[in-house]
């Protein structure tokens, strides 16, 4: 439905991805800043007489967007009539469930991240946050947003795990990535954990972490590593942390 709706207002290129006329294509949404309190985005709307998303004031530039795209999620998605929606940043944060918010962020990401313009600009380059940055920063999106697509279209073997304080929320991983990931606690011997217990910040480039502090099944080898990139995000209270087997190291 998010390709369709973008083939409707003939998007070629990253700027031409304009939320405002992706609103009103979708459902005649105007879009007014403002006048909201504890929340981030509204949206209310009917099938037949159109319908105004608000959004918070103040908001950055890729904030604004995903807020927009994510109430056009639920417009596209979830109106069997008359429809009242209020979200926050919470509710952007939420990925990996079968709720309607997750629905709609995966819809957002696929309007704002379009496969077809989205996937050349990191076909044979190394994973790395530092990459998903410059890409959200030519489409205008959040950095989780970026890392939620990535994952699901690179074909390197690569995971992202979400944490909040010291504790893993959820991760996501390609088909090809081995084995689990661990769940609970993250471990002092990763570089989320230094920058947790203040060691040192972000990691800023992909660094080597032993295997045993992300995955299941390497506690008894502490000599096998894998590549780590860390940052944390304010706008979530999170740590994204994307990790990846890099086939170069086996060699």
């Amino acid at each position: 439905m998010a390709r369709n709706l973008l083939a409707r207002t003939f998007v070629a290129k990253p700027n031409d991805i304009n939320v405002e006329a992706l609103a009103f294509e979708a459902g005649r949404l105007c879009i007014e800043e403002g006048g909201l309190h504890g929340a981030d985005g509204r949206l209310v709307a009917d099938g037949q007489n159109g319908g105004k998303i608000r959004v918070r004031s103040g908001m950055p530039l890729t904030r604004y967007r995903f807020t927009v795209a994510h109430e056009i999620g639920h417009c596209c998605l979830h109106a069997g009539g008359f429809i009242d929606r209020t979200d926050s940043g919470k509710t952007f944060g939420i990925w990996n469930d079968a709720s309607e918010e997750a629905e709609a962020n995966v819809f957002a990401g696929e309007l704002l991240l379009p496969n077809d313009l989205f996937i050349p600009r990191f076909r044979g380059k190394a994973p790395c946050i530092q990459l998903l940055e410059s890409i959200a920063e030519e489409f205008q999106t959040s950095r989780l947003a970026t890392a939620v697509q990535y994952i699901h279209y690179t074909k390197e073997v690569v995971a992202l795990v979400i944490s909040k304080g010291w504790e893993i929320e959820w991760s996501r991983k390609t088909k090809e990535f081995y084995p689990a990931i661990r769940t609970g606690r993250i471990s002092n011997d990763s570089a989320a954990g230094e920058r947790l217990a203040a060691v040192r910040g972000d990691s800023g480039k992909m660094v080597l972490t032993p295997a045993y502090a992300w995955l299941e099944g390497y506690d008894g080898n502490p000599d096998k590593d894998i590549k780590e990139d860390s940052i944390y995000l304010d706008y979530y209270d999170r740590t994204i942390t994307l990790l990846w087997w890099d086939d170069d190291d086996d060699e």
